[in-house]
């Protein structure tokens, strides 16, 4: 059984728009581990900037628009096509540059308490996420709609299990992240 505190839905039009630290962007946040520090969220990105760096954090970086993106840690660039989740130390702040206007899901974990995963996955009929000894899963549908224990879900929409699980059905493509504990 699923109650409101152990699952619940995130609408894409009530995530918390954020400027970056470094003020080269904004994030619209998704959902936040006070407790273990971890965040997802959602940036926003046109044209070049540089990332904000942020000691001790493992960060998971997946484009979810239109448009791939290049990071450059100092060696050379490196082209980061759409749905390809690309791990990266925190610290390094990258210089990023965007092929057009486009959209990255970002998941930030505090290395010393958490541990992360990002998958791209298909969603059929009658699946269930499960919280199961995970700090925290999260479903972002990318395309089609997903059916859940607590409505219905859209494109940009997200599903977060912090206990208990939820059932869901689609066809839809979906972001999966997944909050570890260490």
């Amino acid at each position: 059984m699923t109650t409101a505190r152990e699952v619940r839905i995130i609408r894409r039009a009530d995530r918390r728009v954020t400027p970056w630290a470094n003020g080269a962007g904004t994030t619209a946040e998704i959902a936040t581990g006070a407790a273990s520090r971890w965040r997802f969220s959602v940036a926003t990105l046109d044209g070049s900037s540089t990332f904000s760096p942020f000691p001790e954090v493992d960060r998971i970086f997946t484009v979810i628009g239109d448009y791939p993106v290049s990071l450059d840690f100092g060696n050379a660039p490196t082209v980061i096509p759409r749905l390809s989740p690309t791990p990266f130390a925190g610290e390094d702040g990258p210089a990023c540059v965007a092929a057009g206007a486009t959209e990255a899901f970002n998941v930030m974990v505090h290395r010393s308490t958490t541990a992360a995963s990002v998958d791209i996955v298909d969603v059929g009929t009658g699946h269930e996420i499960a919280a199961d000894g995970r700090v925290a899963v999260l479903v972002l549908v990318l395309g089609g709609r997903l059916t859940t224990d607590l409505g219905s879900l859209e494109p940009g929409d997200c599903l977060l299990v912090e206990q208990g699980s939820a059932h869901l059905s689609g066809p839809a493509s979906v972001v999966l992240a997944q909050i570890l504990p260490r």
